[in-house]
């Protein structure tokens, strides 16, 4: 039943297969077994043990997993979020739960597949419709043959509330206290409005205003503003759109005068709808109070600096309740919703840094108990709740609680109190860091900067991690924050989803991204700056003196540093060589981004900035049109067809590039497009210098590092360009399989200039360690830059490390196919003559080939079959396999036909899906194409007409370089 599952079976056909192969334990009830309610925009986690006791009302012992079989309304009010093997949480709408399994025990979690029960979570759509959202479900045991049906009821919009809509909020004179728009949305739901809350107006206050204090927008911020009593009512305050007021409804904000006591109110008429107005207003009133400081009997204090966590300890908790006299044994405790206020204080967690974190909302804090001792009388443990406060926290949040025990009756069992949680001083009032970017460019940030924070500020153990707090609405203006900018993975952060990740020093057990990869790209208008608060965390577990808060402000300047280049794919050509852009290169790229996935057709997204690009530039194509220069206005207007199906498609091999002058570095953007609507967007570089850049190659044995060839590099440039470099920069990392590339002490990133000369930052400090168990190939390509940080010019350098340097008389670093000759030796997989020699241009016979073809390809040594024929064991072999047939002479040669088709057979490439052109014009033999597909083979291009040759023998040295290809296919 589980294999059968696996397929994801449409849910009609899910359905009709469970209906006709089970009868259910439990049948539909009128009413829902489980109920939750959550308010618009909040979040209500489901309780792992509620599926259990379901379960356990037919069936002894534990379920295994639960499916959900009609979640047709879940769009509608909102979407899942769970758990996977990883722990990593993920969003999921209707189309996710399609025969999707959640696991009673989270250790039973595939891989690729499934989730945990455990952290199943509800989050309503802030403008979700109120109203109850049914789920239907059921509850397997491990074989699949048990279950018990189901049904929850989740109410979406809240409780009652006041038909009044009032708002209190509470602040201690002298401080601040910020808007909640939620609570203004929650208000003129719970008051009938129709429609979507747009913005609120306030009616000119009392003169008591004046002397309670002010209210502001952005308070404290760029574009702050201070409202007398005259002003308030002049503007309109919008809720997320801009078009229905003036200032932004959540970014208001009251600051209290130092002697404020007592109570102000502002009355207000929340306005939504459709555009008329009848029943689409609800008047309100907002309090606003003084707070005074806790001294209530039983109350339990803890302090916290800003950014840090404070841990509860269950035993003040059980102090209360003793205190009060209560009856019986203490059991759990409820916290009442706090207000507002809180959520900008910090955030509650059960389990902080731990497997299965969990972060409560105002509303998911005060739906679950936490429980002392016993997890049958609760949620989560109250001995492992922790408060991590805001980097921007002050003053203090309370929060009130009831403590429950007896047995099981609450008349003298329950005692309430109240929690209050202050602020101390800062852990690290200096050690800011400061980038400098131009409006509309990149600036990468350096983990080196962060870890320098970390140390200064004493704190013990390693550093390990950083966190950003939520950031103020100005930095959605200036600009945006990647990691992996322009690369495989490029992730883009908001607000909230920035303040949501831990970004890792080192480690990726740490946290969710590299903290060395992100960078922030400024928007062209972005002026003055902006900052983000962070925290740096270390140590060995424990967080008591081993996190420090600093401030990170990216200014604008009149020097950023050297522009970024970016190329996913790169070619290299000379001014007079016109370039053919290669289909093939992006069909491969997009599988690699993807997975897997097919590339159906591509727009292009930028046009080179020198040069020009052209379609079908020879006019040979029978696609498309004829030819046509592709230009920033008109390129975006083509799609091109990776295996176009009629002529007026066009043709994605037809893109030809013309240089224009020397020296330089341009490039084209592109978005790829599968059939089922996957994406990836990349960047082609191409290089244009007077003659081609040299790759530099060297060659290491196994867990050998390498210095970095600088002289060499700079010698290969200079050659192509006339011209000395001043500095490169990186273009891609080595695979983390392979090995790090390191910059001193650091690893080594791709958007530093590395300088040629000595010293820290240079060329001459940079160094592959590769990983003791790795063979094989490293390319790190890079761009040239002069002294104004231009490029003039791309290259490579590629490291070959093998198990141990095998060298012949004829073949050294400047024969053409040294680097495929020398990893093959050194891979046992090539050999020479016995007299030392390997004679590239030596025909290669048929019985050679096909060894080293199947060498390649995984096959194993074959002994021979019949005496004195060396290969015979190999064409045994190749015809079971299916890679030969008939009887060739294997002492003779071999053609680049008969090679392609053993390659590609034995490689087991797939003939289906290649374009609908053929790729030579002098064979449609299909392995042909699908060893072209895959970059194995080339074929000669000459003024718009590509051939292959089919009949033409090879060399030794050309053999090489195809098997070499082989080897290298997929890593």
């Amino acid at each position: 039943m589980r294999r059968f599952f696996r397929k994801r079976l449409p849910a009609f056909l899910l359905t009709l297969v469970m209906v006709m192969t089970m009868v259910p334990a439990v049948s539909a009830k009128s009413s829902a077994d489980l109920t939750y309610e959550v308010d618009k925009g909040d979040s209500v986690s489901f309780k792992e043990r509620e599926f259990r006791d379901l379960y356990r009302s037919e069936y002894s012992g534990d379920p295994s997993y639960v499916v959900f079989t009609d979640y047709s309304d879940l769009d509608d009010y909102g979407y899942l979020t769970a758990v996977n093997y990883y722990d990593k949480t993920v969003s999921l709408s209707e189309s996710d739960l399609r025969n999707t399994w959640f696991y009673y025990d989270s250790h039973d979690v595939p891989k690729n597949m499934d989730y945990a029960l455990d952290g199943l979570t509800f989050e309503a759509n802030r403008r979700a419709d109120s109203g109850t959202l049914r789920l239907k479900f059921e509850i397997y045991d491990a074989d699949g043959k048990n279950y018990v049906y189901g049904t929850m009821d989740i109410k979406v919009g809240g409780g009652s509330g006041s038909s009044k809509g009032d708002i209190t909020y509470t602040v201690k004179p002298g401080e601040e206290v910020t808007f909640d728009d939620e609570d203004f949305v929650n208000a003129y739901d719970n008051a009938g409005g129709s429609g979507t809350m747009k913005y609120v107006v306030f009616e000119k206050p009392s003169s008591d205003y004046s002397n309670a204090g002010t209210v502001y927008s952005r308070y404290g911020k760029r574009n702050a503003t201070s409202f007398t009593r005259s002003e308030l009512d002049d503007y309109k305050f919008y809720y997320g759109d801009s078009d229905y007021g003036d200032y932004d409804l959540d970014e208001l904000s009251f600051v209290a005068d130092k002697s404020f006591s007592g109570s102000v109110e502002l009355s207000f008429t929340a306005y939504g709808g459709t555009g008329t107005r009848t029943n689409q207003n609800v008047t309100g009133t907002l309090v606003i109070t003084s707070g005074k400081s806790s001294s209530a009997k039983g109350d339990i204090t803890y302090t916290v600096k800003p950014g840090e966590e404070v841990a509860f300890d269950d035993a003040d908790f059980e102090k209360i309740y003793e205190n009060s006299r209560c009856t019986g044994s203490f059991k759990y405790v409820e916290f009442s919703r706090p207000d507002s206020a809180f959520s900008d204080a910090g955030t509650l967690y059960s389990r902080y840094g731990k497997r299965n974190e969990t972060a409560f909302t105002r509303s998911s804090l005060s739906s679950n108990k936490f429980y002392y001792g016993d997890s049958d009388y609760g949620d989560y443990d109250l001995d492992e709740l922790s408060f991590v406060a805001d980097k921007s926290f002050s003053g203090s949040v309370e929060l009130s609680f009831t403590a429950y025990g007896g047995t099981g009756t609450r008349t003298n069992q329950n005692v309430t109190g109240t929690l209050v949680i202050t602020s101390g001083k800062s852990s690290s009032a200096k050690g800011d860091i400061t980038y400098t970017v131009k409006p509309g460019e990149e600036v990468a940030f350096d983990d080196a900067d962060f870890e320098k924070i970390y140390e200064n500020s004493r704190c013990t153990g390693s550093f390990k991690y950083v966190e950003f707090s939520r950031p103020d609405s100005a930095f959605s203006d200036a600009g945006t924050l990647y990691s992996r900018y322009g690369k495989r993975n490029e992730t883009a952060f908001t607000r909230s989803s920035l303040s949501s990740n831990k970004f890792y020093y080192g480690d990726s057990d740490y946290g969710d991204y590299d903290l060395d990869e992100l960078s922030f790209v400024a928007d062209k208008s972005f002026s003055g700056s902006v900052e983000l608060s962070f925290t740096a965390y270390g140590g060995t577990g424990t967080r008591t003196n081993q996190n420090a808060a600093g401030t990170l402000v990216i200014t604008t300047g009149t020097s950023a540093g050297v522009s970024r280049y970016v190329g996913n794919i790169r070619y290299n050509t000379t001014p007079s060589t016109a370039l053919q852009i290669n289909a093939n290169d992006i069909a491969r790229l997009f599988r690699k981004y993807t997975s897997g996935e097919a590339l159906q057709y591509l727009t292009l997204t930028s046009v080179p900035a020198t040069g020009s690009l052209y379609y079908n530039y020879y006019n040979t194509s029978k696609y498309g049109s004829a030819q046509m220069p592709l230009t920033a206005s008109t390129a975006g207007n083509v799609v091109f067809s990776y295996s176009p199906a009629s002529a007026s498609e066009y043709d994605l091999s037809e893109l030809t590039y013309i240089p224009s002058g020397s020296n330089y570095c341009t490039s084209l953007g592109f978005t790829g497009y599968s059939s089922n609507g996957t994406t990836v967007s990349a960047t082609i570089l191409i290089s244009v210098t007077a003659s081609p850049v040299s790759e530099v190659y060297s060659v290491t044995t196994k867990g050998t590092s390498v210095n970095f060839p600088a002289n060499s590099v700079y010698s290969a440039v200079a050659s192509a360009t006339g011209f000395g470099l001043s500095s490169i920069q990186l273009l891609e990392l080595p695979a983390s399989k392979a090995g790090v590339l390191y910059s001193g002490s650091y690893a080594a990133d791709v958007t530093t200039a590395y300088s040629y000369g000595d010293g820290t930052g240079s060329m001459s400090q940079l160094r592959f360690i590769p990983n003791s168990g790795f063979t094989g190939s490293v390319s790190i390509p890079y761009v040239a830059l002069n002294s104004s940080g231009t490029a003039i010019g791309s290259g490579v350098v590629s490291i070959g490390v093998v198990d141990s340097v095998k060298k012949f008389t004829d073949i050294s670093t400047s024969t053409w196919c040294y680097k495929y000759v020398t990893e093959l030796a050194g891979a046992n997989v090539i050999s020479g003559y016995s007299n030392g020699t390997f004679q590239e241009k030596n025909t290669i016979t048929y019985g050679a080939a096909l060894k080293l073809i199947m060498l390649a390809a995984g096959y194993g040594e074959q002994a021979p079959t019949v005496k004195r024929s060396t290969f015979s064991g190999y064409l045994a072999k190749a015809k079971a396999a299916g890679l030969v047939s008939g009887n060739p002479k294997l002492n003779g040669p071999i053609t680049r036909l008969q090679i392609a088709q053993i390659a590609a057979k034995a490689l087991k490439l797939p003939t289906s899906g290649l374009p609908s052109k053929k790729p030579f014009t002098d064979t449609n033999d299909v392995y042909v194409q699908a060893l072209n597909a895959a970059g194995i083979i080339e074929g000669y291009f000459s003024n718009g007409t590509s051939t292959y040759k089919p009949n033409n023998t090879l060399t030794r040295g050309q053999v090489s370089a195809i098997v070499w290809r082989m080897r290298n296919y997929n890593q």
